[in-house]
């Protein structure tokens, strides 16, 4: 028995964008929050309003990527 389906090719290449951007993402707020501590000596965001904010960005692309492709690929049937 299979809990979920297997992800097509489109799926895992939006899979893999959006874990890079999430990386990215990550990235940057922790340089951010770093050079901010390091000038005030005082955090700009907490440890968790980072990781909320690199997981939502990081999913929310993948799903912006996987209606991108779901539009094209209905448009391109009704053609």
């Amino acid at each position: 028995m299979k809990l979920f389906r297997d992800m097509s090719e489109s799926e895992v290449k939006n899979s893999t964008r959006g874990s890079v951007f999430g990386f990215y993402v990550f990235l940057f707020l922790l340089a951010l929050n770093n050079f901010y501590y390091l000038i005030f000596d005082e955090n700009l965001m907490t440890s968790f309003s980072i990781f909320t904010i690199g997981i939502i960005l990081t999913f929310g692309y993948e799903f912006i990527l996987n209606r991108r492709n779901t539009k094209k690929t209905q448009q391109q049937h009704k053609e």
